[in-house]
């Protein structure tokens, strides 16, 4: 995903409202607020081996992405092969 001005922008104004709730420091909020909002954005795309990996990347888990796509952790590995 090429992140460009228009789509760094929209998840920030996702972001801002989801740290604001939150309680603590400024930036951390912020930042896991962001970190939502990506992983969120990145479930929404179709299922394939680049959004596993960007996935994985931001931590999510494989039960987790096994439990929204609807496939088996095996069917994860096999696409990461």
């Amino acid at each position: 995903m090429n992140l460009n001005y228009k789509k760094t922008h929209d998840f920030m104004r996702k972001a801002v409202p989801l740290a604001k709730e939150m309680e603590g420091d400024w930036n951390l909020r912020m930042s896991m607020a962001l970190k939502s909002v990506l992983i969120d954005h990145y479930l929404n795309e179709p299922f394939s081996k680049e959004t596993v990996l960007k996935l994985l990347a931001k931590g999510v888990s494989y039960r987790r992405i096994s439990k929204h796509y609807g496939v088996y952790h095996r069917q994860i590995q096999t696409i990461l092969n």
